[in-house]
């Protein structure tokens, strides 16, 4: 907790105040980082736009939150966390991973998404997941979202309206 105070520059008594230990730190990080994820992704299908943009929004909020690297907080520090905890952020992460699925399965029935939307939610997330190791600015997020969208649809699209 001190290495904490001092890095931060957050006088030790200030942090233990509101935090008993580190995992609590963590834990609301984490919680943090999970419950923006989710309400980003319902404000975004809540919207009426077409599937199309609605995956395009789900993209750009995973992908900027790899590359921010706030959401591999969330995988390597995983196993940091009590079972309690694990199992109540995994409420807030099943509402982000259905609202993925919702649109995925859409695109997937109306022809836009060929795999199957479990599979194609998988090997997004781990792609998402690696950026953070490559992606060094070579191409505005903008771009980098709609080159992903176009691999997996296999449709030119660009971050203007996208119909369907």
């Amino acid at each position: 907790m001190r290495s904490i105070a001092g890095a931060t520059g957050i006088g030790l008594g200030s942090i233990t105040y509101y935090f008993k230990n580190k995992e609590d730190i963590l834990y609301e990080v984490m919680r943090e980082i999970i419950e923006s994820g989710e309400e980003r992704a319902l404000a975004a299908v809540k919207e009426n736009l077409p599937v199309l943009s609605k995956l395009r929004t789900l993209i750009k909020i995973e992908v900027e939150s790899f590359i921010g690297d706030t959401a591999s907080i969330t995988i390597n520090e995983w196993r940091c966390l009590q079972r309690k905890r694990q199992l109540d952020l995994l409420k807030h992460r099943r509402t982000y991973e259905d609202i993925w699925l919702a649109v995925l399965g859409e695109c997937h029935e109306r022809g836009l998404v060929r795999a199957r939307p479990e599979i194609a939610r998988q090997l997004l997330h781990g792609a998402f997941a690696s950026t953070v190791t490559w992606y060094r600015d070579q191409l505005e997020i903008d771009e980098l979202v709609d080159q992903i969208l176009l691999l997996i649809t296999q449709r030119q699209q660009s971050s203007g309206a996208i119909g369907v």
